[in-house]
């Protein structure tokens, strides 16, 4: 009769099973209990990273946030640095850029320099979600010349990747598609699934704002079918969201509201309140572009409640800028005016060209 496996031999088997199967490394990690005290807090710390690579970033955040009460830079500062670090990329992603930067001081006070290029790469994707996106660029662009000196391809596509959002955002276009093209075809020589398909996410992006409709449709396709293949619940959502996006503008409406649908069910799975406010504001675009003022009206106030309480500056200004259009059709136009003037001052202290982008 073979023997079972013990916790710590579980616990090593759920490390081996993370980068292929988040959801088997769940199902094997032993029970908290079951594990020398020494050892609960990597069980947990990898918990977290399963979830994380699931979508499940609010769920991952807490997780990382008990393991760091249990470690410190003195006691264990490898695990310390991994989990800070995991913790800001989590935090980032959720608008929740103050805290980020605190969890980057954590990880820098381990003085491990093996991860001071992460701690550094962090802090640029930090400045780039505050809209700090000159200073963010310098040292992305930094960063992408010793990558691609050392041939780290797989970094070098992750930070065109980070490049080419930056750039979008600054209204250049051209570099912005250049650089995600950059990314996606670093990605698929790495033979790297996921980084192919965040790459055609940014393209994606940056053609249907340029108006080139089919081709973002198809690229947002094409990333959804590499995601299907994998347990990331965020990217499938994304993926659905985006592809809704292009067809709304297409005029295919009856196809866009079932993809909507399809992301709000995804978004909503992993508590995603900040993704699922772009589902819900898509939805109101659509109810609008078909005459259902009044339906369109509600979502879109729902949609900028969402973004307001996230502190999502350009779904805020996207919001306002429809709900703008949707009250002016409704008669109320100084309601209307004023909404539109204070969309347009958001976008401008926020560096943003939001209120120029006629294919979102």
């Amino acid at each position: 009769m073979p023997k079972k496996p013990d916790a710590i031999d579980r616990l090593e088997s759920a490390r081996e099973a993370l980068a292929e199967s988040p959801s088997k490394a769940l199902w094997l990690l032993p029970p908290r209990a079951s594990l020398p005290s020494m050892l609960r807090p990597e069980r947990d710390f990898l918990y977290a990273e399963a979830l994380r690579a699931m979508g499940f970033l609010a769920r991952s955040e807490r997780v990382y946030a008990s393991v760091l009460s249990e470690v410190d830079a003195k006691g264990d500062p490898a695990l310390c640095a991994e989990a800070a670090l995991a913790s800001a990329a989590a935090l980032r992603s959720l608008g929740r850029v103050r805290e980020a930067r605190r969890r980057l001081q954590t990880a820098a006070k381990t003085g491990l320099f093996a991860y001071s290029s992460r701690i550094r790469l962090e802090r640029a994707l930090a400045d780039r979600a505050e809209g700090r996106h000159a200073a963010s660029l310098r040292v992305l662009s930094a960063m992408l010349r010793t990558a691609l000196r050392q041939k780290d391809l797989a970094q070098a596509a992750f930070l065109l990747w980070a490049i080419g959002g930056a750039e979008r955002l600054l209204g250049r276009l051209d570099r912005s598609a250049s650089a995600f093209e950059r990314s996606l075809a670093l990605a698929r020589r790495c033979k790297d699934p996921s980084a192919a398909g965040y790459a055609l996410f940014g393209l994606a992006g940056v053609s249907r704002i340029r108006g080139r409709l089919p081709n973002s449709a198809e690229h947002y396709r094409e990333a959804g079918r590499l995601f299907d293949k994998t347990e990331d619940i965020f990217a499938k959502a994304y993926a659905q969201c985006g592809y809704a996006n292009a067809l709304r503008q297409l005029g295919r409406l009856k196809e866009a509201e079932a993809h909507y649908l399809k992301a709000d069910v995804l978004y909503s799975s992993i508590a995603d309140e900040v993704d699922r406010a772009y589902v819900v504001w898509g939805r109101g675009q659509l109810r609008r572009q078909k005459g259902e003022i009044q339906a369109a009206q509600g979502l879109l106030k729902e949609a900028l409640g969402l973004f307001a309480r996230n502190r999502e500056t350009r779904g805020v200004i996207l919001s306002e800028l429809a709900l703008a259009q949707a009250v002016y059709a409704l008669g109320r136009i100084r309601e209307a005016e004023a909404l539109h003037a204070k969309a347009l001052r958001r976008a401008r202290r926020a560096g943003l060209h939001t209120h120029l982008e006629a294919f979102t």
